[in-house]
């Protein structure tokens, strides 16, 4: 069974791209195609890290441009985490002061 997976769910006008399991360096480069694919085609993009153990800075990077480009094409770009998000995910959010910069809601 793999330790990481991402699914992609477009529904009307937004997409929800969830991460499940640990995501590092492996897994950032398909995230990135997945959200930039999203957000050319103007889609609003929920990343759902509500199932993520954990998340690397690459990962964040990721989220990090993703979040960027979504604010340049005028689109929305939110984070949810919720009880079952990994701690070191959390952390990492908390310690970068990442949750200033990204819409994180529970």
């Amino acid at each position: 069974m793999a330790t990481h997976t991402i699914s992609v769910n477009v529904e009307q006008d937004r997409a929800v791209v969830a991460l499940k399991g640990e995501h590092e360096a492996y897994t950032a480069d398909k995230l990135a195609r997945h959200l930039s694919a999203l957000l050319t085609e103007g889609i609003d993009v929920t990343v759902d890290l509500r199932q993520a153990l954990f998340i690397d800075s690459t990962v964040v990077g990721v989220l990090m441009a993703a979040n960027k480009r979504a604010q340049e094409a005028g689109l929305d770009f939110t984070i949810v985490v919720g009880d079952e998000t990994g701690w070191p995910v959390r952390r990492l959010l908390d310690v970068t002061g990442l949750g200033t910069q990204l819409d994180i809601v529970e």
